[in-house]
């Protein structure tokens, strides 16, 4: 930019008060109209408890998934390590992959007890169903 083009025009990056007042009744405007969308956003979406459970469900059912799958692939790596070390090609990666399914299994029968005791006096407190079907009058 050149100095004359500055000179034109001293005032340039001021508002005047009118301007100022137009900008901040433009800016209350978009903060009610936000409010708005945001507390609409608010009502739509899930909320509570319930959200958080599934939440915690849906972590602790990959976190079974996760366990299976790397109990197998640690498996498989240490048998087809053992297996290029001796050279007994693919019977030791067939029984560590055996093997590292059962640790899979065995951490998901550990994880799945934990959650039942959790889960227990939960069950215990709750209000016991009729059953229609029992239920001779």
């Amino acid at each position: 930019m050149s100095a004359s083009s500055d000179d034109e025009n001293p005032a340039r990056g001021e508002l005047s008060p009118e301007d100022r007042e137009a900008f901040r009744k433009r800016a209350s405007d978009l903060g009610a109209r936000l409010d708005k969308v945001r507390g609409v956003a608010r009502a739509r979406e899930p909320s509570g408890p319930d959200v958080r459970v599934r939440g915690a469900a849906m972590g602790q059912a990959m976190k079974i998934a996760v366990e299976l799958v790397v109990g197998i692939a640690v498996g498989g790596f240490i048998g087809k390590v053992l297996d290029d070390q001796f050279g007994t090609a693919p019977w030791l990666m067939i029984v560590f992959l055996m093997l590292g399914f059962a640790a899979g299994l065995l951490n998901i029968v550990r994880t799945a007890r934990r959650l039942q005791a959790e889960a227990e006096p939960l069950q215990r407190s709750a209000k016991a169903v009729v059953d229609d079907e029992d239920d001779v009058t």
